[in-house]
């Protein structure tokens, strides 16, 4: 199985289901009007494509992400957004000088890395003072679905978030991790999801491949992976099927 929970077409379909909270994860930079921003962990690069449409021209957008593959996606896509630029990098090697760029936005990136805190010490280092940074995580210890296997339900969030997830609980520490490098006004946003389809589910939580996988690696057993799965389909057959996850923003300054 892949190592990754995440490919082009998964972060593609996502962004459409999180596109008003992308939207909403921008206004921190909106008073900008130049230097750099950085988009930490850009994957597609649609977020910076966005942030450029955004913006004023005279600000430079630079997407930074791990993978050239996506990179490669993410450079395909500019149009006349002639202020944007890619970089490969790490995540917690920034290859700017300590205070000179104008803001930092890294949506789902956290929940990947497992030393989080020296990207956050990167990203503080690069910072002006006065600068945002936002922070998009997925709360994976709280997804829910509506059916009587509870103890299944736990046993798979334990997966995501212990095995799957390098950080899987990355949503419960942002403000921590903001606060013991020494950010200021840290303000966290909750926002829910519901969805309302196994279809659905699939296409933005790759659900039923997790279950797959949590059984594999025997998180759940066989029997428990076929009773949770049938109790998901029969609740999409008689069209009850629900399920819920929490997308936080946290916000701050240097």
């Amino acid at each position: 199985m892949s190592s990754k929970h995440y490919n082009i077409n998964y972060l593609e379909d996502t962004g459409r289901f999180l596109k008003s909270l992308k939207e909403y994860s921008y206004n921190p930079f909106a008073g900008i009007n130049e230097g750099t921003i950085i988009d930490l962990g850009c994957g597609t690069g649609m977020d910076a494509i966005n942030l450029s449409n955004m913006l004023d021209k005279r600000v430079d957008i630079v997407g930074i992400d791990h993978d050239q593959a996506m990179l490669d996606k993410g450079t395909s896509s500019i149009t006349d957004q002639k202020n944007v630029r890619f970089i490969l990098s790490e995540a917690n090697h920034i290859p700017f000088e300590a205070g000179t760029v104008a803001g930092v936005r890294a949506e789902r990136l956290i929940q990947h890395l497992v030393e989080p805190e020296n990207s956050i010490n990167e990203i503080h280092r690069v910072l002006k003072k006065g600068s945002p940074v936002v922070l998009i995580e997925t709360d994976w210890s709280g997804l829910t679905f509506y059916n009587e296997h509870i103890l299944i339900e736990e046993k798979i969030s334990r997966y995501l978030t212990d095995k799957k997830i390098n950080n899987g609980i990355a949503a419960r520490k942002l403000t921590n991790y903001l606060e013991r490098v020494g950010f200021n006004d840290i303000r966290l946003e909750l926002f829910p999801f519901i969805i309302k389809s196994l279809n659905e589910a699939n296409e933005y939580l790759w659900i039923e491949r997790m279950i797959a996988e949590a059984a594999d690696e025997n998180f759940i057993s066989q029997n428990e992976k076929e009773l949770f799965v049938a109790a998901l389909n029969k609740a999409n057959e008689k069209n009850y099927f629900a399920c819920s996850i929490n997308v936080v923003i946290v916000s701050s300054v240097k």
